[in-house]
């Protein structure tokens, strides 16, 4: 038996195959007995075949491989807590669940201008700051919010004139004020964007376009939609 390879012969089957598993210079697969040159190589032909899942974030950073549709390896997606999209492992799954935003698509126009937002409530953030083209700005929604006939689901008895007078709230007075809050939950919130991404992280059963959400934010594009 010969490994043209590494230019050396042995007595058996069994022994070239234990010079396989033992050598540095060859990466073979499992599957279909590639033999590559590198681990980096090996790697690249199980992304190709599918012939193994591969995890580069694994082993800082040298990459792991799994049996594909494995349930070791969803155990070690959520363990780990890894993005599947870029292999990036983090310490908690609310990093993880921020960190998944960066592979989404911007599939979400601002009401005022063509600019393009990864999720709902990041446009209304937009808007908050005062920067879009159109002048929308936090004093707006404020007063579309407190002018929708379902205001008593999510805004404050307490501040809703204030809203409708588009008084600033964070100037007015000197302690956070909570004019916002979840129909579901009941949780407060200094802005609209705060109720927004509130809903949309899935914190309580409130769903983003359902019920007096989905209402507040089809008022808002009546609105504000330009």
């Amino acid at each position: 038996m010969w490994c043209s390879r590494c230019g050396r012969g042995f007595s058996s089957q069994r022994a070239l195959q234990q010079h396989y598993n033992d050598s540095a210079n060859h990466y073979r697969c499992g599957v279909c007995e590639f033999d590559a040159l590198s681990w980096d190589k090996l790697c690249s032909h199980y992304r190709e075949t599918e012939h193994r899942i591969v995890c580069q974030g694994c082993d800082d950073g040298k990459g792991a491989t799994w049996s594909a549709g494995s349930s070791a390896y969803f155990a070690h997606l959520k363990e780990e807590n890894v993005c599947e999209t870029c292999e990036e492992h983090f310490e908690t799954s609310s990093n993880l669940y921020h960190h998944k935003m960066v592979h989404m698509e911007r599939s979400v126009e601002c009401y005022g201008c063509y600019q393009k937002f990864i999720t709902y409530p990041a446009m209304i953030l937009h808007l908050e700051a005062g920067t879009c083209s159109s002048n929308i700005d936090r004093f707006d929604l404020n007063e579309s919010a407190a002018m929708c006939y379902q205001w008593k689901a999510f805004v404050d008895e307490d501040y809703r004139d204030e809203l409708l007078d588009r008084d600033d709230l964070q100037w007015k007075y000197s302690e956070p004020v909570y004019a916002f809050r979840c129909p579901e939950c009941g949780a407060g919130f200094t802005k609209l964007s705060g109720l927004f991404q509130h809903v949309y992280s899935k914190a309580c059963n409130q769903g983003l376009y359902e019920g007096k959400i989905g209402k507040l934010i089809r008022w808002l594009e009546n609105r504000h939609d330009l």
